[in-house]
């Protein structure tokens, strides 16, 4: 095969830091780099620190990968949609941002809802107001930022500022903007009605395109500070989970994707907006025109083997970086040393009963292994339970596509076969959000015909996972427990015994 003359990168503004990828037209991963952000205190953060992120990773990976800046055909650029970064009419941040939940805008949900009402919200915006939407946010801004509030003049989500900053462009996708909880899903354009009753400013957002399409190009600014040659494309790029889906190769009706790590969620492409009823699912759009999806987030994060890497596994994950190994692998071997259900151990998540996070029904016999894996099949049994509101829809997936860090993982991605009682397909790879923007950029610039052409080419090898029956009887039987731990309202303690006792018996 002739040498690749086409570079694409992906740049992805993550909350665990900035990942950046680049492609060859032929799919191959020439490099990639993790840049963490500077400044950060309790998840708030300069939106110009994921700048400076950008400019000195853009520079790193351009020498890690022996290219100069014209050798890149176009940039790709996504990001955690649950953002906000507020600007003023010139482009200059007003104030901190998070990435993800903000727990400072706890209140704002319930006066979103008062304001708009809940079943409003879900004809129009087809989800639920979360600490995490663009929406609730603004108006946590309005009520106790008021200078910041007067001087508003632009809204975006993160990967939008990191385009704004490359290029100087306003604009955003339906993937993303589907996220605001100002936007509606099914007409994929913002809400007047839920702009009017919130009293928020239309003139501070985007323009809508689709994300394949080229809404910029490298400024001469940019061009000098981030070292790209000034007039690179770049495209209008995808939400996290979208871009995910590209990198998974999820881009027709059926074919679901699911993160494992990361944000972690499903995501499955529907040609149509179907609304879930019953709220377990999100109605949102997918980043290719004419496409929508129903998803779910944060499943299956990183929030908890984070904690877990930070507080007991602390030498080993020393010792693994000094090895370059990933961080995960000796923590699977431990847990691949105990049984599938961890003995009893179960792991509840923030988003099973986030009045009941943590471990229930430890005992003296468990150790560190058993720990690792209770976490582990948390994450997967997070993922059945929203394959099983897919079920109750008749939205039975046609394949499950395995990406994200956990897609590296063997364990992890048996044990979501055997919870699934079915074949995933993984597509290992780091920064899959990332890679997932650089195979969108490629499609948008001549050297693919259709996205489908593109992720044929440049869609890394799947290795498959089948599931073994008596792991798939075991994780079956821990459903109903499952459900029950995230209907608990009951004191801690107290509930803590009684779902011990069910698990042992």
């Amino acid at each position: 095969m002739a040498t690749p003359t086409a570079y694409f990168l992906g740049i992805d503004v993550a909350r665990t830091g900035l990942g950046l990828v680049v492609l060859a037209g032929n799919g191959e991963q020439v490099a990639s780099l993790h840049r963490a952000y500077g400044g950060g205190n309790d998840q708030l953060y300069d939106p110009q620190d994921w700048w400076r992120a950008a400019r000195t990773g853009i520079k790193e990976i351009l020498r890690r990968a022996k290219l100069r800046p014209d050798q890149i055909r176009c940039i790709g650029v996504t990001g955690d949609g649950d953002s906000l970064v507020a600007l003023t009419k010139d482009g200059r941040s007003l104030c901190p941002s998070t990435l993800g939940p903000d727990p400072r805008v706890t209140a704002h949900v319930e006066a979103l809802n008062n304001m708009v009402g809940v079943r409003t919200l879900m004809n129009l915006a087809c989800g639920s107001a979360t600490t995490g939407s663009m929406a609730v946010k603004l108006l946590w801004l309005r009520e106790n930022e008021k200078r910041v509030w007067h001087d508003l003049g632009v809204a975006l989500t993160a990967k939008d500022f990191l385009r704004f900053r490359l290029c100087e462009t306003l604009v955003t996708d339906a993937s993303d903007a589907s996220m605001t909880l100002l936007f509606n899903p099914k007409t994929r354009a913002w809400s007047k009605q839920l702009l009017g009753a919130l009293e928020i400013n239309s003139d501070w957002l985007p323009s809508i395109s689709s994300g394949q399409l080229i809404s910029g190009r490298v400024t001469a600014t940019a061009s000098r500070e981030a070292g790209l040659q000034a007039g690179t494309p770049v495209i209008t790029g995808g939400s996290h989970a979208a871009s995910c889906a590209i990198a998974a190769g999820a881009i027709q009706a059926g074919s679901a994707m699911v993160e494992l790590g990361d944000v972690g969620g499903l995501f499955l492409p529907t040609d149509e907006a179907i609304r879930d009823n019953s709220g377990a699912l999100l109605t949102t759009c997918h980043t290719l025109a004419g496409m929508w999806a129903l998803a779910q987030p944060n499943l299956a994060g990183a929030e908890s083997l984070e904690w877990l890497q930070q507080h007991v596994f602390a030498s080993e994950v020393m010792q693994a970086r000094r090895n370059q190994r990933d961080v995960l692998e000796p923590l699977a071997e431990l847990a691949s040393e105990t049984p599938p259900g961890a003995d009893g151990l179960i792991h509840v998540s923030a988003k099973q009963n986030a009045r009941l996070t943590g471990f229930v029904g430890m005992q003296r016999q468990h150790g560190r292994g058993h720990l690792v894996r209770a976490v582990l099949e948390s994450g997967a049994l997070s993922v059945k339970g929203a394959v099983d509101a897919l079920l109750a829809l008749k939205k039975e997936p046609n394949e499950v596509l395995v990406v994200g860090p956990g897609s590296s993982n063997t364990l992890w991605c048996q044990i979501l076969a055997d919870a699934l009682d079915r074949q995933v397909d993984a597509i290992p790879g780091a920064e899959s959000a990332a890679i997932g923007a650089a195979i969108l950029a490629s499609s948008a610039v001549g050297l693919f015909k259709t996205i489908n052409a593109a992720c044929e080419q440049m869609v890394a090898k799947r290795i498959s996972y089948q599931p073994r029956r008596a792991a798939a009887d075991v994780y079956q039987s821990m459903s109903p427990v499952i459900t029950s731990l995230s209907q608990i309202s009951l004191p801690i303690v107290a509930t803590t015994s009684l779902i011990a006792a069910e698990v042992q018996s």
